[in-house]
C-alpha cells in the first residue's frame, strides 16, 4: 500500500507541477527576476489562482510578486503529504487512473 501510494502521489505531483507551468508561462514570466517585479494579485490568471488556492488553501494579496508565490506553491506542493496530495488531485480534476489507498 505504501509503494502505490507513493507512486501515485509522485503522480500528482508531476502532473500538478505541470499544470502549474502551464498556467505560469500563460503570463510569459519566465525569467525569475521579470517575476519578482511582477504583482500575482495584478498578473495572475484564473487557472493560477485555481491551482495555487487548491495547494496553498489560501489566497495571495497585494504585495505578493508572482515570483514569491510560484515558489511557495512549489514548496508546498513538494512536501504536502499523501493526505493533502488526494485533496489536490481531487480539488483539481486530475482524473487519475488510479487512486490513494486508504483516504476514502
Amino acid at each position: 500500500m505504501y509503494d502505490h501510494n507513493e507512486m501515485v502521489a509522485e503522480a500528482v505531483k508531476v502532473k500538478v507541477h505541470e499544470m502549474w507551468i502551464n498556467a505560469y508561462d500563460a503570463i510569459d514570466c519566465t525569467d525569475e527576476e521579470f517575476a519578482s517585479d511582477l504583482e500575482y494579485a495584478d498578473e495572475a490568471t484564473p487557472e493560477m489562482i485555481k491551482i495555487q488556492k487548491a495547494i496553498t488553501v489560501y489566497s495571495f494579496g497585494h504585495g505578493y510578486d508572482v515570483a514569491e508565490v510560484a515558489r511557495r506553491v512549489e514548496q508546498e506542493l513538494e512536501d504536502a503529504p499523501l493526505y493533502r496530495l488526494n485533496e489536490i488531485a481531487e480539488e483539481l480534476e486530475l482524473g487519475l487512473k488510479v487512486g490513494f489507498v486508504g483516504f476514502n
